[in-house]
This record gives C-alpha cells, structure tokens and sequence, in this order.
C-alpha cells in the first residue's frame, strides 16, 4: 500500500512533470501570431496617422462618396449567400 506521503510526493513531482510542459518557448510560428492582423489593419486604414493617434472622440470629417462605396460594396457582396449550399470538392492525387 502507498502512504500518504508518498502519494503526496508523487502528485507533486506529476504536477511538476506537467508545468515544466507548459514553459517552453514559443515557436516561430507562435511568435508570428498577430502579425498578419495588423498588416492587413495597416493595409486598410485610410489616413495612416490614426494608428498611432487614434482620435478621441467620433470621426467628424470623412469623404462620403469613399463610405457610400465601401457601404454599397459590403452590403453586396455579404449578403450574396449563392454559393453557400454548393458540394465541396475535394481532388487528392489525381
């Protein structure tokens, strides 16, 4: 039969085997999580000085032809749910 203590000293060294899994370092890929976010936030933001002063209060000067278009275009091609129901094709080794 196992006493208590040393049923003690094997959750501990258990508990210790399962930590020390847990403090590796990142991988390259781990490293690179984010960074396809900002690029494309990057990307798309019209007047780059807000991403590292973003304005305080609402936007109060926007070129409204440039939203309406944007607005329309989203509202396009969101809504076009036409090729959701179709059959997934998968081809392998052909």
């Amino acid at each position: 039969m196992i006493n208590i203590t040393t049923y003690r000293v094997l959750a501990s060294v258990a508990a210790a085997v399962l930590f020390a899994g847990c403090a590796s370092e990142p991988t390259a890929t781990e490293r690179d999580f984010g960074n396809s976010v900002r690029q494309m936030i990057t990307a798309q933001t019209y007047d780059k000085s807000t991403l590292s002063t973003p304005p305080e209060g609402a936007i109060e000067n926007t070129d409204g032809q440039m939203l309406e278009g944007a607005l329309e275009t989203y509202r396009a091609t969101v809504s076009d749910q036409s090729g959701v129901d179709s059959d997934i094709i998968i081809s392998v080794g052909q």
